[in-house]
Order: structure tokens, then sequence, then C-alpha cells
């Protein structure tokens, strides 16, 4: 009897709770990058806080209207998306994601990015919705660069204008 009564604690300790969530989110993490690359934009939403934002790679802040446009007409198409190294820490109904993100896109000019992300998510209604991210550029990561074009991010938008310039010395 008392191996039962242990047995029920156990399943039901805040240590139980935090290893179930430490499987959950980056699941969610991860059906959320499957869901962009095959354009599931809908599904991808449906784990999106409507008054969520991003710090995206490049510095600006996108919302959760102007995500839902770009996974619609994304400026290349992305081939693979794979998440790793997750770190889960909980505070009660809120959570924060860390890991790491390695996405390739697809065309005459593929370009991989290797990233570090936070992702903050909320419990609302027993279900987990993510209310902010942030995204950084690995060091040492430069885009590929032709040598007489570089696409360069818009301060007032989150698509890509092409303008020729001298590009970054490249190591």
């Amino acid at each position: 009897m008392i191996e039962l009564v242990l047995a029920a604690w156990l399943l039901t300790s805040p240590q139980a709770d935090e290893a179930d969530l430490a499987r959950e989110l980056p699941r969610i993490v991860q059906r959320l990058a499957a869901a962009w690359t095959a354009g599931q934009c809908e599904a991808w939403a449906a784990f999106v806080a409507p008054e969520w934002s991003v710090i995206h790679i490049t510095g600006a802040v996108m919302t959760r209207a102007q995500a839902l446009e770009l996974c619609k007409a994304p400026p290349a198409p992305i081939g693979t998306m794979t998440s790793d190294d997750f770190s889960v820490r909980a505070f009660g109904d809120a959570a924060v994601v860390t890991g790491r993100t390695v996405a390739t896109t697809t065309g005459p000019r593929p370009e991989s990015v290797t990233l570090r992300f936070t992702d903050v998510f909320v419990r609302r209604n027993g279900r987990w919705q993510v209310v902010a991210s942030q995204a950084t550029r690995l060091p040492g990561e430069r885009p590929n660069v032709d040598p007489k074009i570089y696409v360069e991010p818009r301060q007032t938008d989150t698509r890509y204008s092409i303008r020729v310039i001298r590009p970054p010395a490249c190591k």
C-alpha cells in the first residue's frame, strides 16, 4: 500500500509535471517548424497566441499577422527546419523554451542559417501557446553572398529588399 501511495505522489509531483513539460514543449516547437516548412500556416497559427511577436534575426519585430503573411508567401521556400538542444524552464502556467534551429532554403540559391531561439509559452484553457519569441543567428554564421548582390532586410518590413552594395567580408 505504501508503494502505491508513493507512486501516486511521484506521478503528481512537480518533478513529474516538469518532466512531461520538458517533452511536450519541444514537441510543440517541432510541430511549429514542421507546419511552417509544409506551408500549413493555419496549423502553425493554432499554437501562436494572437498577441505573439518575434524579434527576428534581423532585429526587426514581426507580429503574428506579418508572420502569417510571410508563411503564405515566403521569399524562399524552406526545405528543412530542425530544432534541438532544448532547455525548458517552467513557471506555473508559463514556460521558457530555448534551443537551436537549423533552417535551409531550397531553390536556385539555397541558404542555411543556424540560430538560437527563445520561446515564451503560456498555458491557456489547458493548451500551450507561444506568446513571444526571439531568434539570434549564431556567431560566425554568414549568409551566402553573391559578390554583386547582397540581400538586406528592410528596416520597416519583414520582407527583403535587394540592392547592389559591397558585401561584407566573408571568411
